[in-house]
């Protein structure tokens, strides 16, 4: 079985999942397939993080404006 799974990933790529009492029990895939994968997923965090770190500092800056008070000598006149 296992050598029909092997011969499989090889030509078509991609993933097998092993069935067992009607339920997915396993999932196989070649370790170069997992390997892209994860990378992508852990760039894709890091953009997430670095996307929420900007809103954050930008949300950071917007609420330290509303909190500064303006008084008459920071006036141009």
């Amino acid at each position: 079985m296992w050598e029909k799974i092997k011969k499989i990933l090889q030509k078509q790529g991609g993933k097998c999942i092993i069935i067992e009492d009607n339920q997915p029990s396993y999932l196989v895939m070649k370790l170069d397939d997992y390997e892209k994968n994860a990378a992508g997923e852990v760039e894709k965090v890091n953009q997430d993080i670095a996307q929420w770190e900007a809103d954050e500092k930008k949300e950071k800056q917007a609420s330290d404006l509303e909190s500064q008070e303006v008084k008459i000598e920071d006036l141009p006149f």
